[in-house]
């Protein structure tokens, strides 16, 4: 079995359909490029998604966190490194650097997730999932801190979101990357003549189809976003703002 690299580079041409009305790059499609740059990094050590699927295990996004210097625009070329920062039990923490084509960090962010059995859903330890000890473990972090638990202030419903076949991926509920997209849905109009400098989400339950995603918001020190089904809460998200013009 291969060794993974301590460190994977995926180049990146920002795509029309990945760019809201901003001209910038969603935060989906953030998302959307770090889990495939992931999933790269581990695939020459058979640790890919089909590979720990077979073995019955896989990686469940579980919080993030994102400081933005700038979203890259459509049609940039842009850098995303990522790497394996450690495992702490069942938590591993990945992170993940954005830099322009003249090396200058765009965002940076760290993303934990948990390795669930897929059969009785239970945590597993780091153990389960790479006993030979083929993923280096590299010490360097990034100007972000670790996600963290946040409070949430009083909410105030907003809209209602049904949960339809095209929100749905091979796992059989929403993909983590939608969550994104709801939150920024249920800020539109915070987010007219803003930019967003940091997020921190919790992805804290599935949401499936036939799901109707209800979206409440409020304001504190940062706006906040969570999306509800009837089970519970499945996602939190604490979004910092500024003016365009920086003020």
């Amino acid at each position: 079995m291969a060794k993974v690299p301590e460190q994977y580079t995926m180049p990146i041409e920002v795509a029309s359909y990945d760019v809201g009305p901003d001209n910038r790059l969603r935060l989906s499609g953030v998302l959307r490029y770090q889990q495939e740059a992931g999933e790269r990094h581990l695939i020459p050590a058979e640790m890919g998604w089909n590979a720990l699927i077979e073995r019955g295990i896989a990686f469940v996004a579980s919080r993030w966190h994102v400081h933005i210097l700038r979203l890259p625009e459509m049609n940039e070329r842009v850098t995303l490194t990522t790497w394996h920062r450690e495992h702490r039990g069942a938590r591993f923490l990945r992170c993940y650097e954005w830099r322009d084509a003249q090396g200058e960090l765009l965002l940076c962010g760290v993303m934990q997730f948990a390795l669930v059995s897929t059969v009785d859903h239970h945590l597993l330890r780091g153990d389960e999932f790479d006993p030979e000890g083929t993923l280096p473990s590299c010490a360097q972090s990034v100007d972000c801190a670790d996600p963290a638990r946040y409070k949430l202030p009083q909410l105030t419903a907003v809209r209602e979101y049904p949960v339809g076949w095209s929100d749905t991926d091979i796992n059989t509920h929403m993909n983590n990357t939608r969550y994104a997209d709801l939150a920024c849905d249920a800020l539109a109009d915070k987010l007219a003549g803003h930019r967003i400098v940091d997020v921190q989400m919790h992805f804290a339950g599935e949401t499936r189809l036939g799901d109707t995603v209800t979206l409440s918001i409020g304001e504190a020190d940062a706006a906040y976003v969570q999306g509800s089904t009837p089970r519970g809460a499945a996602f939190s998200a604490r979004v910092e703002l500024v003016s365009d013009d920086g003020i």
